[in-house]
């Protein structure tokens, strides 16, 4: 029902005049319970408190007879609906008729016909009558969303109607500025209602349903416990979800000296039931402010008109003055910033921004080239989706590079599990939980027979740092082997091992290279007796240094020397001669793992090997901060003879949910096998492509781990290339001696679509 201004039915209509004889025999006849009344305040009903001869307590409203019986319907229908949805809610139950109605008609003395329903009487006293609480903020919050959960599902014709009173349509109160009682408050009123004129049309884009629409002081019921009821439905509506909130937090700030902390409060219990988008919580202070000036409006309109209820009908008048000099004096961007900083809703937001000044920013604060930027023209990015990442610019990337969000960006399966584990629980891996357990018990049951045992950190380089530490309690000894410019991580003791970061000459004594297995000068991979061979040169070079192997760990698709696609009697030499000389063999899965291969969950696997650790890292969380060391339990047992190791956020509840839906989504998907076909289309059409680089220029990988080697005489460099495609609106890296190697390392969800873009650039590149 649609009202203009001063016009609403029941705030023209005088209340119901109906006495307590007459109510007394009226609930008698209708209902068959005989009961003591007293009338209780109201405003524009009339309300009698009932005592039943069997000691219920009850209510008989009978409703102003301008109120739309549609309209008290709905509000018995939503009672209905409400108590159904979260039984937990304290608000009042319908009672029926004797013949099982749940409103009924009653005619007055003076002719008018009300409607009338009696309901449950809730226990404690009314809100803005007592003494509120401590916890009373962060309780109210909860209260109000729940209620608008249980509503979310929630729908009746009657419910599109306007009412004076919501805050989205306060400049329709304009009118009634220039008869606020203070003459000097009318100018700045008209001049915030002018601030207000946009207010109904930015809350049309926001979530919306049927609300109680006056969840306030006067409608809430305290006891020593708390909250302990939720009245009057009266107000009712097809509203914006935080003008609903507004009125709620509107009814809070009057009553607070600070409004700020009880805002904190109440919005913090309230995003726990019912985040809020950004854009909602851009208006929270806008629709507060509103809220606040329609009262005191109401106020001066109504107030005058009813005399005997003048202390009723201006009981707000002095909070909402209060709250209106608190926060009327910041500017609609100051105030939403406020809130946003108590939502967390303002730094995605704001990250998403163009910022000419952040390279030089973070150049001062992070070391400048301490970690170096991608790409010439460092890129801001601001947001990513499955296989495509957007910069601040506007512009958008095919990723071809970032294995860490293995299943796509954003995966909404993987933000899901965060978010709501986040929202219940997050806690340090000393205390038990499903999660971690499940974790370990799937990852284990994905490894060769005798891994058997997980231990959860939170990187790379901390699992591979854990197995040296293992290694060399078990073996006794101190020595590790690697490949030449290998890659395992930025602890101490695995930048030792990442020996495509530093110099020859800087290497420690303890660290021995082997030379990766790339092609000889026939074509031909070196063979499991040459992998032998080369594990026994490093081994001498230890032992040279007064070393011996505890260690020798590898990275099966030799990632940073180049993209190198070994054969498994290669693989199998380096573990066997590693174990024939009396060390540990450890396969670095962080960039091979989770199906990057196209064949096996573990790219070990492929080659037939039982390795003594295996490490997972990156991919894992899908980009949280998750890795995993799995090794055999004997190992363990060994080190906890005389050391233990606990890590505050390992196997924390949140990144292992990350890490089982990552498991999810491969499996459930089939990206396994859809990273052999997709990667072996890209490497077909590389092949195809790459001889216009230069015709010594080759292609190598599998599944989804594609290097393009582009030889020094080419025209353009591989680093060149990289520009050119990031040009072409593509991520890719460079790797191998000198990055000399074309690195195409996409999220495993590419698909064909994927593929053909990725090389229709990659031609544009290479012939530009």
């Amino acid at each position: 029902m649609n009202q203009t201004v001063g016009q609403t039915s029941s705030l023209v209509e005088e209340p119901p005049e109906v006495d307590l004889a007459t109510a007394a025999g009226f609930l008698r006849a209708q209902y068959g319970i005989d009961a003591e009344l007293q009338a209780l305040r109201s405003e524009r009903d009339l309300n009698f408190l009932a005592v039943a001869d069997d000691g219920r307590q009850l209510v008989l409203k009978v409703s102003n007879s301008g109120d739309d019986p549609g309209q008290i319907a709905m509000e018995s229908a939503a009672m209905r609906h409400v108590a159904l949805v979260d039984p937990g809610l304290p608000i009042p139950r319908i009672v029926d008729t004797v013949d099982g109605e749940q409103v009924v008609t009653l005619k007055a003395d003076d002719g008018r016909v009300h409607q009338v329903r009696v309901m449950t009487v809730m226990p404690g006293a009314v809100g803005d009558l007592a003494v509120l609480p401590d916890r009373f903020a962060t309780d109210f919050g909860e209260v109000c969303a729940r209620l608008a959960r249980a509503l979310q599902g929630f729908g009746h014709p009657s419910a599109d109607r306007r009412l004076d009173w919501d805050p989205r349509l306060v400049t329709a109160l304009r009118p009634f500025a220039q008869q606020l009682p203070d003459a000097n408050r009318r100018a700045p009123m008209e001049k915030l209602l002018d601030r207000f004129e946009g207010l109904e049309e930015a809350t049309k884009r926001l979530p919306a349903f049927v609300l109680h629409g006056d969840v306030t002081l006067s409608n809430v019921l305290l006891d020593a416990d708390g909250i302990s009821g939720v009245i009057d439905f009266g107000d009712m509506h097809h509203t914006a979800r935080v003008a609903d909130l507004a009125i709620s937090l509107t009814s809070l700030l009057r009553e607070s000296a600070d409004p700020w902390p009880a805002a904190a409060a109440f919005l913090d219990a309230y995003q726990r039931v019912l985040p809020l988008e950004p854009e909602e919580v851009e208006l929270i202070g806008e629709l507060v402010l509103a809220r606040m000036a329609a009262s005191v409006l109401m106020s001066a309109w109504r107030a005058p008109l009813y005399p005997d209820n003048y202390e009723y009908l201006t009981s707000l008048v002095a909070g909402s003055w209060h709250g209106l000099d608190l926060l009327a004096g910041m500017d609609a961007t100051e105030l939403a910033d406020r809130f946003h900083r108590l939502c967390g809703t303002s730094r995605v937001e704001s990250a998403q921004r163009l910022d000419p000044s952040l390279s030089k920013r973070r150049g001062a604060a992070l070391g400048g080239q301490l970690s170096p930027l991608f790409y010439r023209e460092p890129l801001q990015v601001v947001r990513a989706a499955g296989a495509w990442v957007h910069t601040a610019d506007g512009r958008r990337y095919l990723d071809a590079y970032n294995n860490v969000p293995v299943v796509g960006h954003a995966h909404p399966a993987v933000v899901q599990a965060i978010s709501r584990q986040a929202a219940v629980l997050n806690i340090n891996s000393r205390y038990l939980h499903p999660n971690a357990v499940e974790l370990a018990e799937r990852l284990t049951a994905s490894m060769p027979l005798g891994l058997d045992t997980c231990v959860f950190v939170n990187s790379g380089s901390e699992a591979n740092d854990l197995a040296w530490r293992m290694a060399r309690v078990v073996t006794g000894r101190s020595g590790v082997m690697v490949a030449d410019l290998a890659y395992h991580g930025v602890s101490e003791a695995t930048a030792a091992w990442s020996t495509n970061t530093y110099p020859p000459s800087a290497r420690p004594a303890h660290v021995a290279v082997f030379d990766a297995p790339r092609l000889d000068a026939d074509g031909q991979q070196p063979s499991g007796v040459e992998a032998g061979r080369r594990v026994r040169l490093a081994h001498d070079e230890l032992r040279r240094a007064g070393q011996d192997v505890a260690l020798l760990a590898v990275d099966s698709v030799f990632s940073s020397a180049g993209i190198l696609t070994p054969t498994g009697r290669f693989m199998r030499g380096l573990q066997d001669e590693t174990h024939a000389l009396g060390g540990l063999f450890l396969a670095d899965e962080v960039q091979a793992g989770f199906g990057r291969g196209g064949r096996n969950l573990w790219r070990f696997t492929d080659f037939g090997l039982t390795p003594d650790f295996v490490t997972l890292g990156k991919p894992m969380g899908n980009g949280h901060p998750i890795a995993a060391l799995i090794t055999r339990r004997e190992i363990v047992e060994q080190f906890i003879a005389i050391d233990e190791f606990f890590s505050t956020f390992a196997g924390n509840p949140v990144s292992c949910v990350a890490a089982l839906t990552v498991l999810d989504v491969i499996e459930q998907n089939g990206l396994v096998e859809q990273s052999g076909r997709i990667g072996a289309e890209l490497s077909a059409g590389l092949a195809d492509l790459a001889p216009r680089l230069h015709p010594a220029a080759r292609v190598r990988g599998q599944g989804l781990m594609v290097g393009v080697e582009v030889p020094p005489e080419a025209p353009l460099t591989a680093a060149d290339l990289a520009e050119r495609l990031r040009e072409q609106g593509v991520f890719v890296g460079t790797t191998g001696p000198g990055g000399t190697v074309l690195k195409i390392r996409p999220p495993l969800i590419w698909d064909q679509g994927h593929v053909a873009y990725f090389l229709k650039a990659f031609q544009a590149a290479a012939l530009t």
